[in-house]
């Protein structure tokens, strides 16, 4: 019965460490035409820390990153080592957890330092049942211009999880 009571508490605790961050980054990436290209990018990727699994689709164009349970990585971050391996980093889809915020009619979603604006073109039917709070979703991220990096971003809302 001890052991249960510890293992509950310890799984409370690493919830709620873990819950605002990046879980899954699928970049979109522009400029990679050849093998070399998406073999060095996936090898510049993986040398960021808090990553669990990175794979680069020289078909898709994309970086599929798998975020570890632990990680402060913000979007700002992969996209700046995207641009630092000689490539543009384009939208990105997202999923993450995070602090649901409403500050007046305008949601949003801070993680690791960044703050996620919800688009206004996000489906009503979704827009409808966001409430405060702590939340999961997935979204896509749109396209900044990599001299421009901030961390704010706009997101489109594409599941709440």
């Amino acid at each position: 019965m001890k052991k249960l009571g510890i293992i509950v508490v310890l799984s409370i605790f690493s919830f709620s460490t873990a819950m605002a961050q990046l879980v899954k980054v699928d970049q979109e990436v522009f400029g990679m035409d050849c093998a070399p290209c998406a073999y060095g990018l996936e090898r510049g990727l993986k040398k960021m820390d808090g990553l669990q699994s990175v794979k680069v689709s020289l078909n898709d164009g994309k970086a599929y990153l798998k975020l570890a349970a632990d990680n402060d990585l913000s979007l700002q971050k992969i996209q700046k080592e995207v641009k630092n391996n000689g490539f543009s980093a384009r939208s990105a889809e997202v999923t993450l957890n995070g602090e649901l915020v409403n500050d007046g009619n305008k949601w949003s979603v801070s993680v690791n330092g960044e703050t996620f604006k919800v688009s206004l073109d996000t489906p009503d039917d979704i827009l409808t049942k966001l409430k405060p709070g702590k939340v999961q979703l997935i979204g896509r991220v749109k396209d900044e211009e990599d001299d421009g990096l901030s961390n704010t971003w706009n997101i489109r809302i594409t599941e709440v999880l």
